[in-house]
């Protein structure tokens, strides 16, 4: 069966990101926690409903195969829950950044600038974003560190003796 898909609203460089790693149209690997995520928001789509069609500025992800709800039957995504599959993907999107430009800043004492720019080659961002990119990891960072939790620690603290 041809691919069914959804289109989901997300900001450029990110689509970026999942293009280059998950092809066009997106589709998340087997078994995944994002696969997963689209199917707990799936719905069966009204027998008058019409099928979603591409825009600007929308992504295209495959409804993945799933034996319980059928994408030939189960096509359609409210907005909620597009908005739920973004917030999901946006947080994996973070979480790369995170992981990937704390190794180069902290331990390869790299400037946050030239890692931005070495993460937007690897994953296929245009340098145009190398800034945001820049500017999201700093403000992840920041708020943390507000809350005297440092992510770039590589050691569990240890436990008081009683």
């Amino acid at each position: 069966m041809k691919n069914v898909v959804i289109y989901l609203p997300l900001k450029p460089f990110i689509r970026q990101y999942l293009v280059h790693h998950f092809g066009n149209p997106v589709k998340f690997p087997p078994q995944s926690i994002t696969n997963k995520c689209i199917v707990s928001v799936l719905q069966k789509r009204r027998k008058d409903g019409l099928p979603e069609v591409a825009g600007e500025g929308r992504t295209p992800v495959v409804i993945p195969d799933n034996s319980a709800k059928s994408p030939a039957v189960w096509n359609f995504v409210s907005q909620f829950g597009k908005k739920l599959i973004c917030q999901h993907i946006e947080s994996v999107f973070s979480m790369c950044i995170w992981t990937e430009m704390s190794d180069a800043c902290e331990f390869n004492d790299q400037k946050q600038q030239d890692a931005a720019y070495d993460w937007c080659q690897r994953h296929g961002v245009d340098l145009d974003y190398a800034d945001t990119i820049r500017m999201r990891y700093y403000r992840d960072k920041i708020s943390f560190l507000k809350h005297n939790i440092d992510l770039r620690s590589k050691r569990r603290a240890k436990k008081p003796r009683f």
